[in-house]
């Protein structure tokens, strides 16, 4: 099975990732897609990829624009995709795209959706929210599967709002990791650290660690990107409480290191509480549990209910400040060691993808036995 994979942005991690999974199950992959204007550093688009344009960090329906004029760009290629057995669009504006490609050239692929999370906007009650998600359920009545990284995706949105009957497949944001992983050493006592990783937007999450770093000296490490739209003054308010620092973006091959010097790792977010924060299943839970620390969630939502079916990492009732007070007040080598030994016994395929896991995900989009 030959596959095309369109994509909204060729040098995104998460994209590379599932071109090594589909690479490593022994499919044929053609990657098409744009590179998103990120400044200097950005990584690089992989070799090979076909470029289909350029956009910008902009709103979705601005950037579905700039998708459709690369319409012209996509059919010049044709010949490179279209015989391809299955498409993979990733986001929606990948699926319109796609949807309006098939149409033209009369390509008989299966379209798979890939939709990792659900953008704010389809969720939006106003006008602009009711257009977006009409949109998505046109482009889904042709659309054979979705892929997407959590249960509650399908629950709440997929089966419910958009009532999509066909076939949903699970691709949880699990680590890529080809031979065995060991946990880092870490010290077993005081002082606490949490790391907390990813796009840095929550600013709840911000002030809860903030506190917990003056009030319990527990050190705090931030990785990754800072959204400056929703904490404008992230920068100052790192400088300005002790035990807390911002080490700034990482790459894969930083994550044995970041958790082998954390104790714990945050999951908790509110940025959309109520909706994607309490229905997503986040990469740094996975990624924590890999290299052994451990995650701490708010009860209730979907990130909870994995650590209660998996009897890992510490969930916390509200109120959330008191909570995380409490635990690090009492918090002792014997108990932390006793949540070590809980995530060690958290079988491999639980938070990460092997040759063998990627081979069943790739037979499942075909619809086939592994």
């Amino acid at each position: 099975m030959s596959i095309a994979y369109f994509v909204h942005e060729l040098a995104d991690a998460a994209v590379h990732k599932r071109l090594r999974m589909l690479t490593l199950a022994g499919r044929e992959v053609t990657l098409l897609g744009f590179e998103r204007d990120r400044g200097a550093g950005a990584p690089p688009s992989p070799e090979g990829s076909i470029v289909l344009g350029r956009t910008r960090n902009q709103r979705l329906i601005a950037r579905a624009f700039s998708v459709l004029a690369a319409i012209p760009r996509a059919l010049k290629q044709r010949e490179v995709w279209s015989g391809a057995h299955l498409i993979i669009a990733r986001n929606l504006e990948m699926l319109a795209l796609t949807r309006v490609l098939a149409r033209l050239t009369g390509s008989r692929a299966q379209i798979a959706y890939e939709c990792l999370d659900i953008h704010r906007l389809a969720l939006s009650p106003g006008l602009a929210g009711a257009f977006v998600r009409a949109a998505e359920r046109l482009c889904l009545r042709r659309t054979a599967l979705i892929i997407t990284s959590s249960p509650a995706f399908e629950h709440h949105y997929f089966r419910t709002r958009q009532r999509f009957a066909g076939r949903i497949v699970l691709a949880e944001n699990k680590v890529l990791a080809a031979t065995d992983v060991a946990a880092s050493p870490r010290s077993e006592g005081a002082p606490w650290t949490i790391a907390w990783c990813g796009v840095l937007r929550c600013k709840k999450s911000l002030d809860l660690l903030a506190h917990l770093a003056a009030a319990r000296h527990v050190r705090v490490d931030l990785w990754g990107l800072p959204a400056l739209d929703q904490i404008p003054d992230f920068h100052e308010r790192i400088a300005a409480t002790p035990n807390m620092s911002f080490h700034g973006p990482y790459a894969s091959a930083d994550l044995p290191r970041i958790y082998g010097a954390a104790h714990f790792s945050w999951a908790i977010d509110f940025y959309e509480a109520g909706t994607n924060s309490d229905w997503l299943l986040p990469n740094r839970l996975y990624e924590s549990l890999c290299y052994g620390a451990a995650p701490i969630a708010a009860a209730g939502v979907e990130t909870a209910r994995w650590l209660e079916a998996h009897n890992v990492g510490v969930i916390l009732e509200a109120p959330l400040e008191q909570r995380l007070d409490n635990l690090f007040a009492t918090l002792t080598p014997d108990a932390y060691r006793r949540l070590q030994e809980a995530t060690s016994r958290l079988e491999p395929e639980a938070t990460r993808f092997t040759p063998e896991s990627c081979r069943a995900f790739v037979a499942e989009l075909a619809g086939a036995p592994a």
